[in-house]
């Protein structure tokens, strides 16, 4: 399955341009939305993958929870483009708009809900979706296995938890089946996923592979990254571009 390519919301704007009426859309949000503003997460960077190789090995770091919650109430971020705030609140004019982002749902080492937390990081960038869902704004979606993190819907976004995005997809579909699926996502893995699924579900599916974070140049300094990499892994603590390479010339400089 060949999926269309967009950099700009423009590119996305015309590929949407034709749509059927009672069309769904999920829009995933890191590194399609929102972005780090680290020279580290950059596209080119080799560190880009950081917190993703962290969240498959976590069973390896038995701070994992400290570590990652942390980096997320820390970090700064940004938008990848100016255009996002104004093409959702567009969308959403005529269509259900939802977030559809790949993380852990509840609590979180020093964050208490992780759905709110979500939620008011992209309300500050003036990022919000279709508030509801079967005539709520929050609740628990899928998962009956008390071993796995459940997935949850909070406010127009619906987080994964332990479940792949398909399975959302399926539960949204079951219970609200619409005339098209849309799902725009940086990862054609998470493309491919959610397109079998449609196809099992016999809905139509229109998938974009957006590719706006190639248009984010720069690269980090290695010694730079390195030193925020052990302060983030050793001490629960994320640096940002400018403090660590500040802190970094005074521990070298001694």
């Amino acid at each position: 399955m060949r999926f269309s390519s967009c950099q700009t919301i423009n590119d996305v704007r015309k590929t949407l341009s034709d749509l059927k009426d009672e069309t769904v859309i999920f829009v995933d949000v890191d590194d399609t939305i929102i972005t780090p503003q680290s020279k580290l997460f950059r596209w080119a960077s080799p560190y880009r993958y950081l917190i993703d190789d962290l969240k498959k090995n976590k069973d390896q770091y038995p701070n994992y929870a400290n570590i990652i919650s942390h980096w997320r109430l820390n970090r700064a971020s940004m938008l990848i483009s100016k255009d996002w705030p104004e093409f959702l609140q567009e969308l959403q004019q005529y269509y259900k708009v939802y977030a559809l982002t790949k993380m852990d749902s509840g609590q979180i080492g020093s964050i208490p809900s992780m759905e709110k937390w979500r939620y008011d990081e992209l309300k500050k960038k003036d990022i919000v979706f279709t508030p509801h869902f079967q005539n709520t704004t929050e609740a628990k979606f899928v998962g009956n296995d008390p071993l796995k993190c459940p997935s949850s819907f909070y406010k127009g976004i619906f987080i994964t938890g332990a479940y792949p995005k398909s399975a959302i997809i399926q539960n949204y579909v079951q219970e609200n089946r619409p005339a098209q699926i849309v799902f725009i996502d940086d990862r054609p893995e998470y493309l491919e996923d959610v397109n079998q699924k449609c196809w099992e579900l016999n809905v139509p599916f229109t998938g974009i592979h957006f590719k706006g974070m190639e248009l984010l140049k720069g690269t980090p300094d290695s010694k730079v990254a390195e030193f925020q990499k052990h302060s983030l892994f050793e001490k629960c603590q994320w640096l940002e571009d400018e403090e660590a390479t500040r802190l970094l010339n005074i521990t070298t400089d001694r």
